[in-house]
């Protein structure tokens, strides 16, 4: 099972410390906590062109049960096209064999006309939004069944984001038109008695208020029979393999985030019930679950995400442009060629400036810069495949690892377990800045001062470079692709343009900065 050390954190607002910046010899930065401060008197600085070129990614990462999930679309983004989103999850008892009510209950319209099914809905748990997320125009989101062996069997298996099981496109149990302040609005269930805020919620209606009410009428927990699919966990997904939850609209420019493990993520069931002659309208509902019991597997699960880049420059930019993307997204590739033979210097700190071009468009307005970037080395040693490793030694500034070492048992072992990249050390999170008319723009600054150290004095190679907005990464030469590190960005959430390292004399290039001492 994949291995997952650290939550992704959601992060729809970045804080950060606004400054402004502008171009002159004295150059002062605060990356990594120490000020440093060119008096070229002293203490110098290099700033370094860079190459560049753009890159997309054949996403096939794997998001865990446990993760939020995205749903929904993304149609008219002029710089990063279109995106869609679709949830797939089964939602079964938490025991078995499985019954409604309580002792003593009479739930069934045939025994007593006062009792029996009223209505069911899918709900997801709503964590947040990305994109228009004030002015939404309203997704329709369609509810369908999922017929599917390799679904509903493999429960514990973690599937990548470009996965998608076989559904039942015959049969549409139910739909509802949903916006962010539609998702967190409270609503009230039919006895006025249980409220629900931050959750979609999607009626099951026609063909789904039939298939919902087969559950709760038809089925029954004996041991055998054609209608026994509440007997035990292995029939019930036999009969009953899951749901799949997507928009179905041409139009919309906001993506979901859902928890489909929150408790606010059910298959809900409202019925009347009567006992002792009194009559009440209870909730109960079946869930997701993500630990097996004595009696069940966890519930399968995935989330499909599509990119669309038809039509728009982020297969083919111009010269001083690049485009990143967060997972399932889009790379830079990057090379330094200043850094080849750098003079031996006490290197005070080295970092890759990366600036968003702003556009002042719609993609600027409502489509937000990934919270962070990652990055990594092109591994010389296998190039068919590309094969990627660590930034040696800047990933953090406590934890000893060596990038080149593939033997678990080792102490200088990478992806270090414990641990995870410190951002305070390594850089990467999106800053704040402004130009000198208020027009405001994201900046990177990725600290590679003890890096471009080894390379200076140790004769340390330069490597070229990928950087990318990773949910999470991995490098199959240590454990495989079973062993996944989080990393800071929700999926699917951030895109930026990005000046790139042209030769042109464009504002907002890509650039390195090395600042030194002379010995």
């Amino acid at each position: 099972m994949q291995k997952r050390f650290l939550p992704a954190f959601f992060l729809l607002f970045i804080i950060v410390t606004i400054v402004s910046y502008s171009c002159t010899k004295i150059d002062t930065t605060t990356l990594g906590g120490d000020i440093v401060t060119v008096d070229n008197i002293n203490v110098f600085a290099d700033t370094l062109d860079v190459i560049t070129s753009q890159g997309i990614f054949n996403d096939s990462s794997i998001i865990s049960k446990a993760d939020n999930h995205v749903i929904g679309n993304i149609s008219n983004d002029p710089l990063f096209g279109k995106t869609t989103a679709a949830v797939y999850v089964q939602f079964k008892p938490i025991f078995y064999p499985f019954y409604f009510g309580n002792a003593g209950d009479t739930v069934k319209s045939t025994i007593s006309s006062k009792a029996g099914f009223d209505s069911a809905f899918i709900c997801l748990s709503y964590k947040g939004a990305w994109g228009d997320s004030v002015t939404s125009i309203p997704q329709k989101f369609e509810v369908r069944r999922i017929v599917d062996a390799n679904f509903k069997e493999k429960t514990d298996t973690l599937r990548p984001i470009n996965y998608q099981p076989t559904i039942d496109n015959s049969m549409l149990l139910g739909s509802a038109d949903i916006t962010p302040v539609i998702a967190k609005s409270q609503f009230k269930s039919i006895n006025r008695k249980d409220s629900f805020n931050f959750q979609i919620r999607i009626k099951l209606t026609g063909q789904g208020a039939t298939y919902a009410a087969n559950i709760f009428n038809n089925q029954d927990s004996t041991a055998a029979g054609p209608n026994n699919a509440l007997y035990n966990d292995s029939i019930f997904r036999e009969r009953f393999n899951g749901f799949e939850i997507k928009s179905v609209s041409s139009t919309g420019n906001t993506l979901f985030y859902v928890n489909i493990v929150d408790a606010k993520s059910r298959l809900e069931f409202h019925y009347r019930k009567l006992k002792n002659n009194i009559v009440d309208t209870v909730i109960q509902s079946f869930q997701m679950y993500i630990s097996p019991t004595a009696n069940a597997k966890i519930s399968s699960s995935a989330n499909y995400i599509k990119r669309d880049y038809t039509g728009t420059n982020v297969a083919n930019p111009m010269a001083d442009d690049l485009f990143l993307q967060t997972t399932p997204g889009t790379f830079a590739n990057v090379t330094i060629p200043g850094l080849t033979n750098y003079p031996k210097r006490i290197i005070n700190r080295a970092y890759l400036i990366i600036e968003q071009k702003p556009n002042n468009t719609i993609s600027d307005g409502i489509y937000t810069p990934p919270p962070f970037l990652y990055l990594d080395l092109k591994d010389t040693l296998i190039s068919t495949p590309q094969r990627y490793k660590p930034v040696y030694f800047d990933l953090s500034g406590g934890i000893f690892y060596n990038p080149d070492a593939t033997n678990a048992t080792t102490t200088a072992y990478h992806p270090y377990p414990s641990s995870n990249v410190d951002i305070n050390n390594f850089g990467g999170r999106a800053l704040r800045r402004y130009e000198l008319n208020g027009t405001e723009f994201a900046r990177y600054e990725i600290n590679l001062t003890r890096y471009v150290q080894h390379i200076s004095t140790s004769g340390y190679k330069n490597y070229d470079l990928r950087l990318y907005s990773p949910f999470n990464y991995y490098y199959p030469q240590y454990l495989g692709t079973q062993y996944v590190i989080p990393y800071y960005n929700p999926i699917a959430l951030g895109a930026v343009r990005v000046g790139a390292g042209s030769t042109l004399p464009a504002p907002h290039k890509m650039r390195m900065v090395v600042i030194y001492t002379k010995l």
